[in-house]
């Protein structure tokens, strides 16, 4: 019967896996076993399952690099969220994880080399998964892991095989989809600390039917995460700063609690001011051990909680002997939120000076000499009201807590079989999905409330109107178009801000976002056995079709859309689609075999054509091959042009507001080695007051500059020419290694204007760069207030980057016998040689191979590696991982930071499994064996003045898990 065959067995696994590989050895196993069907059946499964199992097989079959991670990884690393085990490969830079709370999303994500999670395609047994965001990522959280038989990370462009968003590779998620019996299980992890705890559990049932024609598994997974914030660890407690001399210092943000006045005082040497609870006002210390910035860390998580619950069922059923229909149903409920320090405000406004309640008359005096707007109706000397930028933290509203809550489904239904007793194959099947996010913000403060609460009702004579209790109240609430129900603020000192007024300038957004993707595709694959051959076997052929739609919209609430809000990002409403038609074509020939100097000869052929209904046609190919001279040593290499086309977000977003880490060289915070006086010259003529250049009146809040950018409905697709090429040994059956040089070049990339924030400040204000200058294109982007501080910078996306990678992996296999048992140790290493980031013609590079920082974000070692060392009896295994990351340096290197280069660092995770009898098994381990902490950094750090997803910011953690098979 083909269900119950071993040839279907393999049909089905190759379709999953999906890659040239598994064709290819289907293809082998034929022309060495042509004669004996039996022989035939079993050679192919014994092929396949090289391609789709274990690391020591999988990566010495494909003709590009290939990491596997068996199911036996993720029971002895006791995995929950799917991130946590897959950023310790070495070819991954760390995406989106647990401890992303600002920047986040509540998701988690990969990316392959550092080139983008948006240039990472994510596969579920070879077929796409369904995007979570407008910027195409997949939430991978929504992957039960449970049910995790193998992933394979294909590292290099692979768009001719699997289309569009394969630039850095492909990273798919092999399913158990014939599991018989009932399995359930249940886990517990904690740090040393008492904290950061986990709790999951899973039930998966599964059997056979209809005398083994059919199967059917069913999976229920519940994890509960939870929150951990900055403060309860003694690195992340306080937010750091540098002095610019190397050494830290307990900083925070320059939007205090009690307010600060962005305007220079005479009274305090041009020194901002700051209001004393009383309502006086003193100079704002901005140096020191007993500075006055607002240390904003303790109440940001350092771990997000989560709840999620998730429901799969796979099943397939044999029709007919030729025959066969399947199905996948994934249902994910993931409720993640985010919190951070109180809403930071940063406004000009006017306000009321003359007779105002909660001010001092002496601190009425000195605001009025040099905040005033110079009406003086009752002639007392003091202007009735004045204009200030205002900078206060406001504690009185609560934290900011976004409440995030994704609903995921994904169904595909197919039927695959063979063409009569033929080596002809097909699999056609459709597929539909929809990610809901519902967003609720809580903490966020309205401006226009704000600007409202600050100006006091007067009378004719401009005296402030008291009530018999002596409060005041707002002027012209509505004859001035605004809104009823206002409070005066009382803004002047720390706590003065009455619950009234709190509640007056709050306000509670939301968003709703969905993404839907249907797609359909038919594929058919054989070889030419019977009509024609090569001399080392027949030709192996796949081809195939695919239509695809996937569409997009974001519905925010009305103070979100229109950005009035202080507190999280404005954005406003999206919507676009897109559809795609794509044809493929692949080849495997076997040129040579079991010959002298020539135990294989190969080549593999691919070839892509898409229409996209935005970017156009777009077409992508592939030419790889190998060439083993003995059966123990093969030479292989690839050319691969590589597509992306541009994701809806980066088509069709409107210009919506962010704030990412960046260095304003015209502050105090700026480099002090570059305070120079033509850089002093420049920045008076771009705005800025001459008092004010290099002083810390108009320092970046938080390090970070608040930035403008959007769509652009005409970008085209990317392109990359990926290279690979090495070889695979086998010098004994017990070893084996490969070394591969990789070399993947992007041109037409998508990104901001002049390489994002960071650097279009650094070249606008660069004397010796002649892109920059007063009236270039990069200082016309900068825009500032009257004070000199940014106000925003623009950015927008462009068709005009390009990126540079280059490097090595290096993977090895050992097994052994010793003490009756099996000892393997398994190596992944990844030198990265080059990356490179051009942000347009012309520009120079920005350097980040071995660099980390506000221009290249996650650090990113020359060298990295995983290595594992396992002993398994047959009871029990053992394991210890070796996890390095190497040296990384600050990517400013114009600036004096106080952490100019990070060490390599080390982290050792061991874990045992033990099996009681065939139903029992425990498995408990302990990660950050020898309680490192990770590198205290200071302006860029990314968050809790580390980076949290590269560097263990937990210590000591155990976990233990219990499963039970019956």
């Amino acid at each position: 019967m083909f269900t119950n065959s071993k040839l279907t067995k393999s049909i089905r696994l190759a379709m999953a896996v999906g890659t040239v590989a598994a064709i290819s050895s289907s293809n082998v196993y034929a022309q060495e076993a042509a004669n004996a069907a039996a022989a035939e059946e079993t050679a192919a499964v014994e092929k396949i399952s090289v391609t789709g199992s274990r690391i020591r097989k999988a990566d010495f079959v494909s003709n590009a690099p290939v990491a596997s991670l068996g199911s036996d990884q993720f029971v002895l690393t006791a995995t929950v969220n799917t991130e946590s085990l897959l950023n310790t490969l070495p070819q991954v830079v760390p995406g989106l994880d647990g401890t992303s709370n600002n920047p986040g999303n509540g998701t988690a994500s990969i990316d392959l080399r550092g080139l983008g999670t948006n240039r990472t395609l994510v596969l579920i047994n070879g077929t796409r998964v369904v995007p979570t965001t407008a910027g195409g990522q997949v939430d991978i959280n929504a992957i039960p892991t449970a049910l995790i038989e193998n992933v394979e990370v294909l590292t290099g462009g692979a768009s001719a095989i699997y289309g569009s968003d394969a630039v850095a590779g492909v990273v798919n998620f092999i399913l158990k989809d014939d599991f018989e019996g009932v399995q359930t299980s249940v886990g517990y992890e904690s740090s040393e600390e008492g904290d950061a705890t986990i709790w999951n559990a899973d039930l998966t049932i599964g059997g056979n039917f209809a005398d083994g024609k059919g199967n059917v598994v069913f999976n229920m997974a519940y994890a509960d995460r939870e929150a951990v914030l900055q403060d309860a660890r003694g690195f992340s407690t306080f937010a750091q700063f540098d002095d610019g001399e190397g050494n830290l210092f307990d900083g925070g943000s320059s939007l205090v609690p009690a307010t600060r006045i962005n305007s220079a005082f005479p009274q305090f040497d041009g020194s901002p001011g700051i209001f004393n609870t009383d309502g006086s006002i003193r100079e704002f210390i901005s140096s020191g051990d007993d500075n006055d910035f607002y240390n904003f860390a303790p109440t940001n998580y350092l771990q997000l909680p989560q709840e999620r619950h998730q429901i799969t069922a796979l099943g397939h059923y044999e029709i007919s002997d030729n025959a066969e229909i399947y199905g996948r149903a994934m249902f994910t409920d993931s409720r993640v939120p985010q919190q951070l320090a109180a809403t930071p405000i940063l406004q000009e406004a006017e306000f009321t000076i003359d007779g105002n309640p909660f001010i001092t008359p002496e601190t009425q005096a000195i605001l009025s000499g040099v905040t005033g707007n110079g009406i003086d109706t009752d002639g007392d000397g003091i202007d009735d009201t004045g204009t200030a930028q205002f900078r206060r933290r406001m504690l009185e509203v609560g934290p900011r807590r976004s409440e995030d809550a994704f609903n995921s489904y994904q169904f595909q239904f197919g039927m695959r079989g063979a063409f009569g007793d033929s080596n002809w194959t097909y699999d056609t099947y459709y597929q539909t999905g929809k990610v809901n996010q519902t967003t609720a913000q809580l903490g966020n403060v309205n401006r226009d409330r704000f600007s409202q609460a600050l100006l006091l009702a007067t009378d004719d004579a401009g005296q402030v109107i008291l009530d018999a209790d002596g409060n005041p109240s707002c002027a012209n609430t509505s004859a001035n178009g605004g809104i009823s129900g206002c409070s005066p603020m009382n803004l002047y000192g720390e706590g003065n801000i009455s619950p009234e007024a709190a509640s007056f300038v709050s306000t509670a957004v939301n968003s709703n976002a969905v993404f839907e993707q249907k797609l359909f595709a038919a594929n058919i694959s054989g070889d030419s056995e019977g009509f024609f051959e090569l001399p080392g076997g027949p030709l192996g052929i796949a081809f195939g079709y695919e239509n695809r739609s996937e569409s997009f919209e974001f519905l925010p609430s009305q103070d979100l859309a229109a950005g009035t809000i202080a507190g999280f990002n404005g954005a406003p409403g999206l919507a676009g689609q897109y559809k795609v038609d794509e044809f493929y074509v692949e080849a495997f020939l076997p040129i040579l075999f079991d010959l002298p100097f020539a135990y294989s000869l190969e080549m593999e052929l691919a070839y892509r054509t898409a229409d996209y209904s935005t970017a156009g046609s777009v077409d992508s190919y592939k030419i790889a091959g190998s060439w083993a001279p003995i059966e123990q040593l093969r030479f292989r290499a690839g050319f691969n042009t590589a597509v992306r086309a541009p994701n809806i977000g980066e088509l069709f977003s409107p210009q919506s507001e962010g704030f990412p880490p960046a260095s304003d060289p015209c502050s105090a915070s700026g480099s002090a080695g570059a305070q120079t006086d033509a850089i002093r010259a420049m920045c008076v003529a771009t705005g800025v007051p001459a008092a004010n250049v290099f002083t810390p009146l108009i320092n970046p809040a938080s390090g970070q500059v608040r930035s403008i950018g959007g769509g652009n409905p005409d970008l085209k697709q990317e392109e990359a020419d990926t290279y690979t090429i090495g070889f695979v040994a086998e010098p004994t059956e017990d070893l084996t290694f490969s070394v591969d040089y990789f070399n993947i070049e992007i041109d037409d990339a998508v990104g901001a204007f002049g390489g994002g924030t960071n650097n279009i400040l650094a070249v606008c204000y660069d004397p010796t760069d002649p892109r920059g200058g007063v009236n270039s294109i990069y200082c016309n982007n900068v825009n500032r207030r009257s004070d000199g501080s940014i106000d925003f910078v623009q950015t927008s996306s462009q068709n005009i980057a390009s990126i540079t990678l280059k490097g090595y992996d290096v993977i090895s296999s050992y097994t052994t016998d010793f003490q009756g048992g099996a000892v393997s140790v398994d190596y992944l290493g990844t030198f990265t040689r080059e990356s490179d980031f051009l942000p347009g013609p012309g520009e120079p590079a920005i350097e980040c191979a071995g660099n980390f920082g506000s221009d290249c974000g996650e650090p990113l070692p020359d060298y990295k590696h995983r290595m594992t060392f396992k002993w398994t009896g047959d009871d029990f295994t053992a394991q210890l991982v070796w996890r390095y990351i190497g040296e990384t340096h600050d990517d400013d290197s114009g600036t004096d930071y106080a952490v100019e280069k990070i060490d390599g660092e080390s982290y050792f995770n061991t874990s045992a499994s033990y099996y009681f009898n065939d139903n029992y098994r425990v498995t408990a381990g302990i990660d950050n064996l020898f309680d490192k902490e990770p590198p205290i950094l200071g302006d860029n750090a990314q968050q809790a003045n580390t980076y949290p997803a590269t560097y263990d910011v937990f210590g000591r953690t155990y976990y233990i898990n219990v499963t039970a098979t019956f």
